[in-house]
């Protein structure tokens, strides 16, 4: 009777007006638990996911860090065993060629071919053994590697040499080794039978191609690689200049 005489409705008017408002409040705090998810997955990946191209024809370039870049806590040696069986072990799960591998103090560079377009799976029985083995090593949980991995697919044969010589040359610009060959932790070191468990298929050959790969073209260049190769296929900006792009595509020039 109240509610009739105060606002001339019924009290099936007043039980309706509370449902409303029940569900006005209740979307309310639906959209704003939502809107918070959202934010603080913006600021756990500050970059947005690519999607995945799936292809057989060119080798993809690989890298992946430590989780806050730090180092292993184990020698790098023992590392570098780990990572030929952890190879061996994705390679009998997913079989790919392994065209060239570098294995620095914190990361790994990896140029992969994928006959059968699986490089996601070949890469998560890599990436899932690695940390296991590690982690069972060092008996630290932290040197789980961050946000996947990046890949770039390189198409170009003149990229591809650079991309070579890109690789090879980690150690030589973190002046560890003052030449490619000199540095162990290289696929370069890989013995007969190694390269035959690892299916170790490169396309160039250091012993023919040791002035490629060993010759340096200073750090503009490196800069020009690094962001190339931040792009789901290989590609320098159009701002880069005609003779660092003609390097590019033209190596052996």
């Amino acid at each position: 009777m109240f509610f009739k005489r105060r606002y001339g409705g019924t009290y099936r008017d007043y039980e309706k007006l509370i449902c409303l408002y029940s569900f006005v409040k209740f979307f309310k705090q639906a959209f704003l638990i939502i809107l918070s998810l959202v934010i603080l997955s913006c600021i756990d990946s500050p970059m947005p996911r690519i999607k995945l191209i799936r292809q057989s024809t060119f080798p993809y370039h690989v890298t992946t860090r430590t989780n806050n870049k730090s180092w292993f806590d184990i020698p790098i040696f023992e590392v570098w065993d780990i990572c030929k069986l952890s190879l061996i072990y994705a390679l009998k799960k997913r079989p790919v060629e392994i065209n060239s591998f570098v294995l620095m103090s914190n990361h790994y560079h990896l140029l992969v071919t994928t006959p059968n377009e699986d490089i996601d799976q070949f890469m998560m029985y890599f990436n899932l053994r690695l940390s296991q083995l590690i982690t069972k090593k060092s008996g630290h949980i932290n040197h789980k590697f961050s946000n996947g991995y990046k890949w770039s697919i390189v198409e170009h044969r003149g990229h591809l040499f650079n991309v070579y010589r890109y690789i090879y040359q980690n150690p030589v610009r973190a002046k560890i080794t003052s030449d490619c060959f000199s540095y162990p932790y290289s696929s370069l070191h890989f013995s007969r039978f190694e390269a035959k468990l690892l299916n170790y298929v490169p396309h160039i050959q250091y012993s023919r191609e040791k002035s490629l790969l060993e010759r340096s073209f200073g750090n503009e260049f490196n800069k020009v690689m690094k962001s190339s190769l931040s792009k789901t296929n290989f590609k320098a900006s159009n701002s880069v200049s005609k003779y660092l792009r003609n390097i590019l595509e033209k190596p052996r020039d």
